[in-house]
């Protein structure tokens, strides 16, 4: 005699829930977190992940980098230049933003010693108090504002052509 595995539904004959654990857990989508591919990107993310690759992977922030403020790089600039990570030359600071793994300095603080800043973006209120305290900023080519001051210088000289 042939021994023969019993059908599932055979086998949950008889039990209250057939299987499917609480009687609650039948009633409607809200048990399986959403119909079809409802939380795709959020809660059931990890299942669809291997489906979307590249698409997902394309869409996440690139990292800029950190902020800092003109008080922090005041507190810090002697620290700096004991670890050798900023130079000096003629008597100013020389702070290279891509070296010391920011992007852009903010106003907040007091500037007490001259420094010469590069490769960062500089807010107004900071762009005044570096130059009170005696420094000097240089753009970065290719950023928005060196851009924005070339198309304007540009377009001065053209006028001024024009005139001649």
């Amino acid at each position: 005699m042939i021994d023969r595995k019993r059908k599932r539904k055979n086998k949950l004959r008889g039990k209250r829930t057939f299987g499917s654990g609480d009687t609650k857990n039948r009633r409607g989508a809200g048990s399986r977190g959403g119909k079809g591919k409802a939380g795709s990107k959020k809660h059931k993310f990890s299942i669809y992940y291997v489906y979307a690759g590249k698409i997902l992977r394309r869409l996440k922030a690139k990292p800029k980098g950190r902020i800092v403020n003109v008080e922090y790089l005041s507190q810090k600039l002697e620290q700096l230049a004991k670890e050798k990570k900023i130079g000096q030359e003629n008597g100013l600071f020389v702070v290279d933003a891509k070296k010391l793994g920011f992007y852009k300095i903010l106003g907040k603080g007091t500037l007490t010693r001259k420094m010469l800043v590069r490769n960062a973006l500089v807010t107004s209120k900071a762009r005044e108090k570096i130059e009170a305290a005696g420094g000097k900023i240089e753009q970065v080519a290719g950023t928005k504002e060196t851009e924005e001051k070339g198309s304007v210088e540009e377009a001065k000289n053209a006028d001024t052509r024009e005139e001649k």
